[in-house]
């Protein structure tokens, strides 16, 4: 549909056409605008339908076939059943004509023994009828006996004495004489008794001539209660009526139809060329499946029809389908109604409260949480998923926040240090050349320089927060350890150092090396050095005591004045909170410091994050 091609609206003499507006979607294919824009119009619909308003029209959709199935079901029902009525009509009707041809047949054998009778062929007139009065008594079917001479006049007479009406006229009579049969008659009234009846006539045949006709009247009450008798289902009828359509017998209200003709709409089939069944409107009003066999077609000459109400006959399924759609209904109903809760309560609420965490969180409050956590199913999945995500993007935004905060401490930090480091330099600057400006100086500054960046770079390892003072000292000592490393023995417990004490005894150290190099222990190729350290708690930290023993050296003695070396030594172990003794023994120079490592002090929630 949406694809088809343009079609030409009109034509010139030229060949140019008009063409309707054509449409290129996205995707390449041409629509034609009107079918396009419908198409999208629907499926914009329903994508503005809600999911509880989706799937109850799921539900309707889904309901269809169940419906469309019972709706066939009922249909093919009714059709069978219309069918198997038919057949069941025609098969009453055969049965019916069956019964009637017996009464036909008994009829006929007491005619034809009242025409053996020699009281009817010898005896006069007074016999006669004496005879057939007393046949007729004990015969209910028959209204009267009569003997009719050929001229039709009456011979003898059953009710009473021989009646001057002449039935000559009467086309009964007139077929016995031509055919010398037994007949029946059509409804009339009768002319000797002056009931209505069925007339039946035997001839009398002597030789090769009809001597007379052996006629009785068929009493129809009598017909009426046979029927009956014979009984006739609820809703159904059975009609017997003579070659002209005048009904004779009727099951129910015989008095209301007896005598009356059959409608013009059913008057066919008293004369159809063959037996059947249809759909006959009764004259009762009552629309009847009815089976038929035409007055010709029976041996007694008379239609039968029998017919079963086409309401009674499909009330049951009727009632069964109105009852199945009841129940097809409910049950729609109440999947409609589960549809709506499962939408509702299962499906819409949950995701609605996802949308509103989402929402709450979107205006910052970042504590709101979609709280599905007793649902093991995809709704509870999403809420979980949803839930955990922002936990964890508040995690970040947390992390963030305290890398934030860590970044402006170490900032503040750094800043402090390098003016720190800046000072330190400013003061070994100071010292180093305080007294001296030739190259030793300059290269006893760099050498104090690279001590205090290996130190830095120590610490810089440890995130500048501790150092153990074993790689402190390893440290101060590495431009010795590669030739002299095996001229030091170093011995102590553990001890952690914060940096501001790190610095100090690494700068420490690098002095009393460069010391020992020039005049001490290092200066020739025998001498080694200790270097001994102990720790003990203190109120302010941890209290170290340390001790830088040489030997093997030329012999020391106590210099004159105080040198660049032991100055610093004084001020860094006075920023440390201790002291410094010196002792030049002849065996080598001894150097006892103490001072004071602070305690640990907090970390910072920056700190600890990235900790």
């Amino acid at each position: 549909m949406g694809n088809q091609p343009a079609r030409a609206a009109s034509s010139s003499d030229d060949g140019s056409h008009l063409r309707r507006p054509m449409k290129v979607h996205r995707t390449g294919v041409v629509h034609e605008r009107g079918w396009g824009t419908q198409g999208l119009r629907s499926f914009g619909f329903i994508r503005r339908l809600s999911l509880t308003h989706r799937l109850l029209a799921l539900t309707l959709v889904a309901s269809v076939p169940g419906l469309l199935a019972l709706s066939y079901n009922a249909f093919d029902l009714r059709k069978a059943r219309y069918a198997e009525v038919h057949d069941e009509a025609l098969r009453n009707t055969l049965f019916a004509v069956s019964e009637l041809d017996q009464i036909f047949a008994g009829i006929k054998g007491v005619l034809h023994a009242v025409a053996q009778a020699a009281e009817i062929r010898e005896a006069g007139p007074e016999a006669c009828s004496r005879y057939v009065r007393q046949v007729r008594q004990g015969l209910e079917a028959l209204t009267s006996i009569l003997i009719v001479n050929p001229n039709g006049s009456v011979r003898c007479f059953s009710e009473a004495p021989s009646s001057a009406a002449n039935l000559a006229d009467r086309v009964y009579f007139q077929d016995v004489l031509r055919k010398r049969a037994f007949s029946v008659g059509t409804y009339t009234t009768s002319r000797v008794s002056g009931r209505p009846l069925v007339p039946v006539a035997l001839p009398l045949v002597e030789g090769e001539s009809v001597t007379g006709v052996v006629m009785a009247g068929l009493n129809l009450q009598w017909l009426g209660r046979q029927l009956n008798e014979r009984g006739v289902a609820r809703g159904s009828a059975i009609t017997i009526a003579d070659r002209d359509g005048i009904i004779i017998a009727r099951e129910p209200a015989p008095d209301t139809y007896i005598g009356t003709r059959i409608k013009p709409t059913g008057i066919g089939y008293v004369t159809a060329p063959a037996a059947g069944s249809a759909e006959i409107e009764s004259p009762d009003g009552t629309t009847r499946i009815a089976g038929y066999v035409p007055a010709a077609l029976t041996p007694f000459g008379l239609y039968v029809s029998t017919g079963i109400s086409r309401d009674e006959v499909l009330r049951p399924i009727d009632e069964a389908t109105r009852r199945s759609l009841l129940v097809f209904s409910l049950g729609s109903l109440v999947a409609l109604v589960l549809a709506w809760l499962v939408g509702e309560g299962i499906i819409r609420q949950p995701l609605m409260k996802v949308v509103a965490t989402a929402e709450a969180w979107r205006r910052g409050h970042d504590m709101a949480r979609t709280g599905i956590i007793d649902r093991g199913d995809e709704i509870g999945l999403l809420g979980q998923t949803f839930d955990r995500l922002m936990d964890e993007s508040q995690q970040r935004e947390s992390e963030r926040e305290t890398a934030e905060a860590r970044r402006e401490i170490l900032v503040h930090e750094l800043a402090h240090r390098v003016k720190n480091t800046l000072a330190t330099v400013q003061s070994i600057a100071s010292l180093s050349f305080r007294h001296s400006q030739g190259p030793d100086a300059l290269r006893g500054f760099q050498d104090r320089l690279q001590a205090l960046v290996r130190s830095h770079d120590l610490l810089t390892q440890r995130n500048w927060e501790h150092a153990d003072i074993t790689d402190i000292m390893k440290v101060a000592l590495a431009p010795l350890r590669e030739d002299k490393g095996h001229r030091f023995a170093l011995s102590g417990p553990a001890v952690d150092l914060p940096p501001t004490s790190a610095v100090p005894v690494a700068m420490i150290v690098h002095e009393l090396c460069t010391n020992a190099m020039k005049y001490g222990a290092l200066s020739n190729d025998r001498g080694t050095v200790a270097l001994h350290w102990t720790a003990a708690p203190d109120e302010r930290g941890t209290a170290v005591s340390m001790t830088w023993s040489e030997a093997g050296g030329p012999p020391v003695e106590r210099p004159q004045q105080e040198g660049f070396g032991s100055r610093l030594i004084a001020n860094l172990t006075r920023q440390m909170h201790g002291g410094v003794e010196v002792r030049y023994p002849p065996s080598g120079l001894v150097c006892h410091l103490k001072f004071v490592t602070p305690k640990a002090e907090p970390r910072t929630v920056a700190e600890t994050a990235a900790g």
